[in-house]
């Protein structure tokens, strides 16, 4: 899904200049030669950032945050979130930066869940990652639960990984978060890909594989799908 969703990244049009950073977590020799190789393909020009060993968290919550952290230490004007699995569509960008006043981030679709924090497709303005940035620490990776219980009284509906650490700040903020009236993304995972026999992706190399995908996905049925807005890849 990554080559899909850098060759998005690649045709987008944007009024402020980016960089693209991949960051990859615990994995295998033979899987960073298949990054590499769909990174340059597919956007050689973006940088990639191997993990070192950690405290392991459910979901790459770890290294999601960790990236957040370096995008906020980089000096960025703006980090843009967007996993393996989501594409960006054309006008992603310059809606972002079309936002004017004070908010937290930008979302580019709406959750399962209605208005509040999701990862798929969210930029933060530097401001914002300077109040989730102190919470990215070894206390909080020690026990998430604890973590929770010292510094909110209420736990947010999406839980206590990065996602839900990320909506307790927004709540405490007071800023809201910013919708596009239509999808500016599209998350394109669906529930336990390549575990269900019907998904099972039969490519052996990674070209083999990204061929398969691109076959794949306009067939996995709504009901699987994260999300309804799903955009079959043509």
């Amino acid at each position: 899904m990554l080559c899909l969703c850098l060759e998005r990244l690649s045709k987008a049009p944007s009024t402020k200049p980016f960089d693209v950073n991949i960051y990859v977590d615990t994995t295998t020799p033979e899987r960073l030669d298949e990054i590499e190789f769909v990174r340059d393909n597919y956007f050689p020009s973006a940088a990639i950032f191997h993990a070192k060993p950690h405290v392991q968290a459910p979901s790459g919550c770890w290294n999601i945050l960790h990236a957040l952290k370096d995008g906020y230490e980089s000096g960025a004007e703006w980090v843009h979130l967007v996993e393996e699995d989501v594409l960006i569509f054309p006008e992603y960008f310059n809606w972002c930066y079309s936002q004017e006043g004070d908010f937290f981030a930008t979302q580019g679709r709406l959750t399962k869940y209605g208005r509040i924090y999701g990862n798929s497709g969210a930029a933060f303005p530097r401001r914002s990652l300077a109040a989730i940035v102190p919470h990215i620490n070894e206390s909080f990776f020690a026990d998430r639960h604890v973590y929770f219980q010292q510094h909110w009284r209420r736990q947010a509906a999406t839980g206590m990984l990065d996602d839900g650490l990320i909506h307790q700040v927004q709540i405490d903020s007071g800023l809201e978060l910013r919708y596009p009236d239509k999808p500016k993304v599209a998350h394109i995972g669906w529930h336990y890909y390549d575990r269900l026999e019907m998904y099972k992706n039969r490519g052996v190399t990674i070209q083999e594989r990204i061929a398969e995908l691109r076959k794949m996905l306009p067939k996995v049925k709504l009901g699987d799908r994260y999300a309804k807005d799903f955009e079959a890849y043509g």
